[in-house]
């Protein structure tokens, strides 16, 4: 992986050859008046859809889980 320092002139005629270096791994950085301006990272790919009922049989809820807390949880003064 290597860095390239491009001016914002540079990057303007060039910009189809310096997003494929992000896409090989390089890190393009686009710089105005010797300041960084931007930084050319790619955009994650999108997560894999869920599947429904994947997790049928694998999760089990408490009898007690919509059973009211007792009065220490709400005196305790603690979140």
């Amino acid at each position: 992986m290597s860095t390239q320092r491009v001016t914002l002139a540079q990057a303007d005629g060039h910009l189809a050859e310096l997003i494929a270096a992000v896409e090989r791994g390089d890190e393009v950085i686009i710089e105005s008046a010797h300041k960084t301006q931007v930084k050319l990272v790619t955009v994650p790919s999108a997560r894999a859809s869920r599947v429904l009922g994947a997790y049928r049989g694998k999760l089990r809820m408490a009898a007690d889980f919509d059973a009211p807390l007792p009065e220490e949880f709400w005196l305790s003064g603690r979140p």
